[in-house]
C-alpha cells in the first residue's frame, strides 16, 4: 500500500495535506485536527448545514434564550496570524454560556456559529412576546 499521509505544495504556495488513515484534509496546515481544516478564509457562494429532523433525537426547546444572548459579548479583534480585522465571539466566553456549541479542534477551541442561530431566533421570539405584552398594557 501507499503512504498513509500525503503532502503537497502547489505553485500557489498553498499547503495541502491529506491524512488517508484518519480521513482528514488540511489546507494551510500539515496537521489537520478535523475532517477538513482550513487555515485562512473560505470563500463560497453558499453553505448548507445538515439539519434534517430524521437525523436528530432528544429535540427540545432552548431554555432562557434571551438570558443567554444577553450574556454573550460580541467583540472586534485582529487575527494574530494575518492581522485581519474581524468581529465575532470568544470561544471561552461562549463555553460558559452555551457549552454545547464549543468544541476543541487539536488544542484550539472552536464555536459552531450555526448553533448560535437557534438561540438568536428563540431570543427574538421571546423579546417579541415581551413587546406584545407591553403593547397590550399600554393600550388598556
Amino acid at each position: 500500500m501507499g503512504k498513509a499521509r500525503q503532502h503537497a505544495n502547489f505553485k500557489s504556495g498553498v499547503n495541502l495535506h491529506v491524512d488517508i488513515d484518519n480521513n482528514r484534509v488540511g489546507v494551510g496546515t500539515t496537521i489537520p485536527s478535523s475532517a477538513l481544516q482550513v487555515t485562512g478564509t473560505i470563500t463560497c457562494i453558499d453553505i448548507n448545514s445538515t439539519s434534517d429532523v430524521r437525523l436528530k433525537e432528544n429535540i427540545h426547546s432552548i431554555d432562557n434564550p434571551l438570558d443567554k444572548v444577553m450574556k454573550i459579548n460580541g467583540v472586534g479583534f485582529r487575527w494574530k496570524e494575518n492581522k485581519d480585522e474581524a468581529i465575532g465571539v470568544i470561544a471561552q466566553d461562549i463555553e460558559e454560556i452555551i457549552p454545547e456549541i464549543v468544541k476543541i479542534s487539536g488544542d484550539i477551541k472552536t464555536v459552531n456559529y450555526n448553533g448560535l442561530i437557534g438561540v438568536l431566533i428563540e431570543a427574538i421570539k421571546e423579546q417579541q412576546r415581551q413587546i406584545e405584552e407591553l403593547k397590550k398594557q399600554i393600550n388598556n
